[in-house]
């Protein structure tokens, strides 16, 4: 069965020069980069904060593979870290390594920057249609409580990390490893009060014992537990007993743009974590009093669409450090890949490609490889004045889990920033732009090419 549905006019209650779609670090990155062109900018995010991954789906430890390497964050991301720590320090963490945000001080800290910035934020604003007219977007459709809304824009630049704004203009794409489609697993982190944190913290980072300790009963078979995820990462550990994350509940071969999918994936971690609590109360030293103080908002995923763009960053061109004339961002050399059918058996090499387990090849103290992303990633084969940024680029799905890094996404989305504020004061299609001076626009604010 289907149904029609009936044409309607809709009112473009707002025009800019620079539309951005999605609030996450890429969509910040390319709003603030455009807004400090001198563009008129707007950035819609679905929800009522911003921040993506690292606010809704509590990632707070955002660059934990740099540490101890001889690589260090910059442009917007270095500034927006140096600027939290000024005023947030180390979020209440007890714990010695990395350098994590607390996700609800970051929401705080994200609004007033964006207000500093000059760039306005419209939350509660979802996205999924557009207006298509001679191959170009002619108004993005906001889907309210009031009914459709539109906005128009001379450029739109898609950060939803799902590509929804280029798959609603017919842009190709290609979604999960080849043989099958599956992406890496969604993952339902959730937040712990009432730990044992002076035994955890004193003496060495017990955190990192449990696990280690965890890894090996899970690969032996003795934890009885019906999540397959044989790692687990936690968060800040504050003297007030919260552990402000763990990220376990993992759901596999499941479809990010699916709402029946997502749905399951929602259930089923939670009932992970109901499982895991009793589990951590009976076997772990220190959580015995422990209680779930809150579960993140949503289930984050890794990966999902992946446009198809003027070229396909490859794992060749990541292990060749591949040199590229339009290189808008470089990134060292890693990939991080969960099993996307829940194989637990696998080695981490990257020759398995995914499909033998997951993918882990990580910095060492002494690697200093790199690789750099073409400006061409960020431009779909169809829709003129459509950019993308962040996970959703160009990128074949090895590529993708070398460049899905927030810190990465958020430089993709200083140069589409960029891009779209030389496209419209040139008044050419991004395609069409001077790379030479994009490039030197991106070093003038801070990136290293």
């Amino acid at each position: 069965m289907t149904v029609i549905i009936k044409p309607k006019e809709v009112n473009i209650s707002r025009e800019v020069d620079v539309l951005v779609v999605g609030g996450g670090p890429a969509g910040i990155g390319a709003a603030v980069s455009a807004a400090r062109l001198g563009m008129s900018t707007l950035l819609l995010e679905k929800r009522g904060f911003l921040g993506g991954n690292i606010t809704a789906c509590y990632v707070e430890n955002c660059n934990w593979f740099l540490a101890g390497t001889k690589f260090s964050t910059h442009g917007l991301y270095a500034e927006i870290e140096d600027g939290y720590r000024l005023e947030y320090g180390r979020s209440h963490d007890i714990r010695d390594s990395g350098n994590r945000f607390s996700s609800e001080y970051l929401r705080i800290y994200l609004d007033e920057l964006m207000e500093k910035e000059g760039a306005p934020v419209l939350f509660h604003a979802f996205v999924n249609d557009v207006v298509m007219e001679d191959g170009r977007i002619r108004a993005v459709i906001i889907q309210t409580k009031q009914g459709p809304e539109a906005v128009s824009a001379a450029v739109v630049i898609d950060a939803t990390g799902d590509g929804d704004v280029a798959f609603a203009a017919g842009v190709p794409f290609k979604q999960g490893r080849d043989k099958d489609g599956y992406c890496q697993p969604g993952t339902l982190n959730f937040r712990i009060a009432g730990v044992d944190a002076r035994y955890l913290s004193e003496n060495g980072d017990k955190l990192k014992d449990i696990g280690r300790k965890f890894e090996k009963d899970y690969l032996s078979g003795r934890t009885g537990l019906e999540c397959k995820r044989k790692d687990l990462p936690f968060g800040r550990l504050t003297r007030a007993g919260m552990l402000s994350y763990i990220n376990y509940p993992c759901s596999y071969k499941i479809d990010p743009t699916s709402s029946a999918d997502l749905s399951r994936g929602e259930r089923e971690c939670r009932r992970y974590i109901k499982q895991f609590m009793n589990y951590m109360r009976n076997n772990f030293h220190g959580f015995e009093g422990i209680e779930l103080a809150s579960i993140a908002p949503e289930i984050g995923f890794r990966d999902s669409r992946r446009i198809e763009g003027k070229y396909c960053l490859s794992r060749q061109d990541i292990e060749a450090d591949r040199q590229f004339e339009d290189a808008i961002c470089v990134f060292p050399r890693m990939y991080d890949m969960l099993s996307p059918d829940g194989t637990m058996t696998g080695d981490g090499a990257l020759e398995g490609e995914g499909n033998r387990g997951h993918i882990f090849v990580h910095i060492t103290g002494d690697d200093d490889r790199t690789f750099q992303v073409p400006y061409r990633c960020l431009l779909p084969v169809k829709t003129a004045n459509l950019l993308v940024a962040g996970r959703c680029i160009s990128a074949t799905h090895v590529a993708e889990s070398g460049i899905r890094a927030v810190f990465a996404c958020m430089l993709t989305g200083q140069a589409a920033g960029a891009a779209a504020a030389l496209a419209v004061n040139s008044k050419l299609p991004p395609e069409k732009i001077d790379v030479k001076k994009l490039r030197e626009t991106l070093k003038a604010q801070g990136l290293r090419l």
